[in-house]
């Protein structure tokens, strides 16, 4: 297509239509279509239900009687024997309150119905517990609509053709209801006392061994009050802490002491003690003196005398005995440490006062020492033992806490239970009927007391609801055969799914597609046609144009952007999509475009046979490079503007050629040639091909045919179109019936006013032109 046709050169650049809501119309399309059926099945139904009326039926009579079930003042509240065993005589409304839902369930059971069913047949035999179920109402007397106006009252009422009857049943439902609420009470009464008595021995065992285990746990770990118990604990616990803390710095404190002695005096303890000893000693002290003083002696001697000499070794014996009796005295002074000691000069040497002192403080602050050392260990062993016990004290806290709550619930509960016994046992020996009657059993009347009598349905309204119903079927037959047959039947069906513009109405058609120029007979009239070539050239001329109608669409609703390549595409075969291919490249022809029909459907080709054309060439070998676009490409004798490019030997993988790169090359350079270049391609039901050619084309439309084409089919294609992203711009809708009522178009008339006639071949084209 050239510049007279402008739509969008880039697929992304269309804009689709926001798809609106049909709305009702297909509904009301379909009951149009079926009007027939529907007012057949409306009549045939209505004439089988008035054969099956039969005539007036008796009047049917209402009675009713009305029960008060809860307590309506504070003072029958107080009078009511639940007030005293169950309130302590304070009324609340949350107590008395009733489930009114459920407690009419129960009065309509079967059971209790069945009851009164029994009684009733004792006069009347034939009564059957249906009727009762049928006609037996009950509901919550309400003084307006809300749920807060209604009242503590039951309205009990039945429907009957028997007065007589119908006041014998209400009477008969009243004494078994008034029954009932005692006995119901009773019975709740006596299921309650036996619930209780089965629990109570369960109820006493449980609280026998929770106690058991309580006191276990106490002679175990000599616990009455774990709070007590606890804090006690963590109070001796921060006395030992504190306690251990200050003998550790005494401690501290002494061995400093105790380290700056030791450093003074270069004695341990027991050396410190044994010098001290030692010095002390005055029978050691005189050996001492008497030792110095002989050994001064001798050092004077030795000065005058020689060693030998008998003064000198008189001294020396005197010397010798010293010693011997100095070691005897440091041997009985020291006792066993004397070899140990004997050798430190230190401590055998003599001690001052200042010395004896310090002897003094080093040997106190080592005792110091060694029992604040022990006292230390005694409380860390202490510590050791509170803290264990600490550690394992909230287990146990926590263990005989729920101990203590489970058997105080349990308490509680068996409490409780003996209460509630207590009070059960008073109501049971209550008589009254705990629900009143307000209302006795009545036939409903109007002012004068004459019953009030209403027929069950008159003949009218029994025809209305037959012929509503037979209209209903009729509407529901309608649109079941509809959805059966699945197709379309119209172009608005089309339009009503569909996001897209409806490009064409192409009408019912005998494949035209050529036209050719014959003399006239002389038996053509005074119109110069005959009436069966009139009726041929109408067609043709609904069906030309449709085409003109289409081309107009496609040059004025995308008249923004230039498409240079468009595909011919249907959901299903035999759509009629070659028939469109072709003649809507012949339209354009026609226009003066230069216009390239391919046949693109590599499967199962038709476009040559019907334009009658070789296929021994054609686009399958110009996928292949097998040849040339000037050595394929024919022209068609339709038009001298229009070519031709056949399929060529059908392909297995068309596919592959389809969605190769050799195609989009062989799509650029077509559209550099021709105007537009119109490709006929496979059906999208059951085929990928088109999907594949439509990556390189400008755009696609979609062929649909009226009564043919599946809806369910179409949907799954538009579907598959929008998740590939396909640039559909539109559909045409094939097949259609329009009016026979035309105006010829210009260059028609002109053939009509020659001395040419124009007639329509409709014999040339195959069946298989249908595709």
């Amino acid at each position: 297509m050239s510049q007279d046709i402008q739509v969008f050169e880039d697929s992304q650049q269309i804009i689709e239509p926001k798809k609106k809501s049909p709305g009702i119309r297909p509904v009301l399309r379909t009951l149009q279509r079926r009007v027939v059926l529907i007012i057949g099945t409306a009549g045939i139904t209505t004439l089988v239900g008035l054969s099956l009326m039969g005539g007036e039926a008796p009047p049917v009579y209402k009675g009713n009687f009305q029960l008060l079930v809860e307590p309506a003042t504070s003072e029958q509240q107080l009078a009511d024997p639940l007030t005293l065993t169950r309130s302590e005589g304070q009324p609340s409304d949350k107590f008395f309150s009733l489930d009114y839902p459920t407690q009419i369930r129960i009065l309509t059971s079967p059971e209790i119905l069945n009851n009164i069913t029994q009684q009733i047949q004792v006069r009347y035999p034939k009564f059957k517990v249906e009727d009762l179920t049928d006609k037996l109402q009950l509901e919550r007397v309400s003084n307006g609509s809300g749920i807060k106006d209604e009242t503590k009252i039951l309205e009990i009422s039945y429907e009957g053709k028997n007065t007589d009857e119908i006041l014998f049943v209400l009477q008969k439902t009243a004494d078994k209801y008034l029954k009932y609420s005692l006995d119901e009470r009773k019975t709740r009464i006596s299921q309650g006392v036996e619930f209780i008595d089965e629990q109570l021995p369960l109820l006493q065992k449980r609280v026998a061994e929770d106690r058991g285990k309580l006191q276990k746990i106490q002679q175990q770990y000599e616990l009455l009050d774990p709070m007590v118990r606890g804090q006690t604990l963590y109070e001796q616990i921060r006395t030992l802490e504190t306690q251990s803390q200050d003998v550790d710095r005494q401690l501290q404190e002494l061995r400093a002491l105790y380290q700056h002695l030791q450093t003074q005096l270069s004695f341990s303890p027991d050396e410190a003690v044994a010098a001290s000893a030692l010095s002390e000693s005055p029978f050691r002290k005189q050996v001492l003196d008497a030792l110095m003083t002989v050994e001064t002696q001798i050092a004077i001697q030795s000065a005058t005398f020689s060693a030998n000499s008998p003064e000198v070794q008189q001294l020396k014996e005197q010397q010798a005995n010293l010693l011997k009796l100095l070691e005897q005295e440091n041997q009985k002074i020291l006792g066993e440490k004397t070899s140990k000691l004997q050798n430190n000069s230190s401590v055998m040497a003599f001690q001052t006062s200042i010395r004896q002192k310090l002897i003094g403080q080093l040997v106190d602050t080592d005792n110091q020492i060694k029992s604040l050392e022990v006292r230390l260990k005694g409380l860390n062993n202490a510590l050791n033992t509170l803290t264990r016990e600490a550690q394992l004290f909230p287990g146990v806290a926590r263990e005989y806490n729920e101990i203590q709550q489970q058997l105080d619930l349990t308490n509680k509960r068996l409490n409780l239970f003996l209460d509630e016994r207590e009070k059960l046992r008073i109501e049971a020996a209550q008589t009254n009927i705990p629900w009143e009657m307000i209302s006795k059993p009545k036939i409903l009347s109007d002012s004068q007391g004459i019953p009030i009598g209403s027929e069950p349905g008159s003949p009218a309204k029994k025809l209305i609801l037959i012929l509503g119903g037979g209209l209903a079927l009729g509407i529901g037959l309608s649109l079941l055969l509809e959805r059966l047959r699945n197709i379309f039947y119209t172009s608005q069906d089309i339009e009503d799914i569909i996001s897209f513009p409806l490009l064409g109405k192409i009408p019912q058609h005998n494949n035209f597609f050529m036209v050719s120029h014959l003399p006239l007979e002389n038996n053509l009239g005074s119109s110069g046609l005959t009436k069966s070539h009139r009726r041929a050239l109408e067609k043709m001329t609904q069906f030309l144009r449709a085409f003109d109608d289409t081309y107009a669409n496609l040059r004025f609703l995308y008249a923004d952007s230039l498409i240079r390549s468009i595909g011919i595409c249907s959901a299903e075969s035999k759509d009629g999509k070659s028939t469109i291919a072709l003649h809507l490249a012949q339209t354009m022809a026609h226009m003066g475009q230069q216009v390239l029909l391919v046949d693109a459907n590599l499967r199962y080709p038709q476009l040559h046979a019907v334009l009658g054309v070789s296929n021994q060439k054609g686009l399958s070998d110009l996928l292949t490079e097998k040849a040339t676009p000037n050595a394929v490409i024919q022209r068609t004798s339709l038009s001298e503007n229009l070519f031709i490019l056949t399929a060529g030997v059908p392909y297995a993988n068309t596919f592959k050629l389809l969605a190769s790169d050799q195609m989009r090359h062989v799509v650029e350079s077509l559209q550099e040639t021709y105007d537009l270049v119109i490709y006929d391609t496979p059906e999208l039901h059951g085929y990928n091909d088109a999907i594949f050619l439509a990556e390189y084309l400008d755009s696609l439309i979609l062929v649909t045919a009226i009564h043919k084409t599946r809806k369910t089919v179409f949907r799954k294609i538009l579907d598959k179109l929008d998740t590939y992203r396909m640039p559909c711009i539109g559909v045409i809708a094939n097949h259609l019936q329009l009016n026979s009522s035309i105006t010829y178009p210009f260059y028609l008339t002109q053939s009509l006013n020659s001395t040419e006639s124009v007639l329509v071949n409709d014999s040339v084209i195959s069946n298989q032109y249908n595709s």
